[in-house]
């Protein structure tokens, strides 16, 4: 078993492990207005680089065609989270999940 020690946090206490632990962190959202998910991708782009207006929409496209998973990547993942390690990263927009789920639910019933 790890040995476990606290740390305190402001006014509460914080439960630190010894040992390394993996987790699955999973985000669901529905993005409502691509303009505005636009515009914030690439005010971060602009304000956290040294990228020109031409170099941030070839990374998430034009304002008025974005990549929307491009976009949702700047947005959602910071560079780093401090004390962790990223070991995998993945975005799909569901229909693409649910396809997947029903072609492999074809295949077993074939």
């Amino acid at each position: 078993m790890a040995e476990k020690s606290y740390r305190g946090l402001d006014s509460g206490n914080v439960q630190v492990s010894g040992a390394q632990q993996e987790y699955w962190f999973s985000l669901r959202l529905r993005v409502d207005s691509a303009a505005q998910l636009w515009q914030a991708a690439a005010l971060r782009c602009l304000s956290q680089s040294d990228l020109s207006q031409d170099e941030v929409e070839d990374l998430i496209g034009p304002a008025g065609d974005p990549s929307i998973a491009d976009c949702l990547m700047i947005l959602a993942l910071p560079e780093r989270l401090p004390g962790c390690t990223r070991l995998d990263t993945a975005l799909q927009p569901v229909q693409l999940l649910q396809e997947e789920r029903e072609a492999c639910e074809a295949l077993g019933r074939g």
